[in-house]
């Protein structure tokens, strides 16, 4: 039992750790130069490998708010991979999800970033960049394997720290300064 306890305090230490300081990854990508020849008018683009580095923190309510709008549509019939025709099923789950966890890690990797301020009459409103968050899950798209991009929806669950909220409302729950106290339940005894 105290062994069992010991390894508890251990992952939730290490938990912690991973939260409070992020974790980074690379991918890397191809870039393409424009070489200008013929006094500009004919451009020959040569390719050129980078490695870029992104990193993936605590997300915020927002951004735990919007992955879990896209972790909705995680949809799988039983029914369906349990037919004879289970194989191409499973291929169109992969191709269909494969996109969808790209996009969890894309948000994840932007986290606030991924809104941008639009200023009007009425005040200032927030709108997500669509276009850098297809631009980013894209690339993991392209350039990540299945296993590591599985990694890394494992690693953004994780990092929602889903288990410490439940546990903060739970508790906030239960000890609510303005809870009515029952007065049967006094007068019993």
């Amino acid at each position: 039992m105290a062994d069992d306890k010991k390894k508890l305090e251990q992952e939730r230490a290490e938990l912690n750790t991973l939260i409070g300081k992020g974790v980074s990854f690379e991918v890397k990508d191809t870039e393409f130069d424009a070489e200008k020849r013929f006094l500009g008018i004919v451009k020959r683009y040569k390719p050129r490998e980078v490695t870029r580095t992104f990193k993936i923190e605590e997300p915020t309510l927002a951004t735990l708010d919007r992955i879990s709008a896209e972790t909705i549509e995680f949809t799988i019939d039983e029914a369906a991979m349990k037919s004879t025709d289970s194989m191409q099923r499973a291929r169109s789950l992969a191709r269909e999800h494969s996109i969808r966890c790209a996009r969890v890690v894309a948000i994840a990797v932007l986290g606030e970033d991924r809104l941008i301020p639009v200023h009007g009459k009425g005040g200032t409103r927030w709108v997500e960049d669509t276009k850098r968050l297809d631009e980013l899950t894209s690339l993991f798209a392209r350039k990540i394997k299945p296993s590591v991009l599985y990694k890394l929806y494992v690693l953004v669950n994780a990092m929602c720290n889903l288990g410490d909220f439940m546990n903060s409302i739970r508790l906030m729950q239960q000890e609510r300064t303005t809870m009515p106290i029952r007065i049967e339940e006094n007068n019993e005894g």
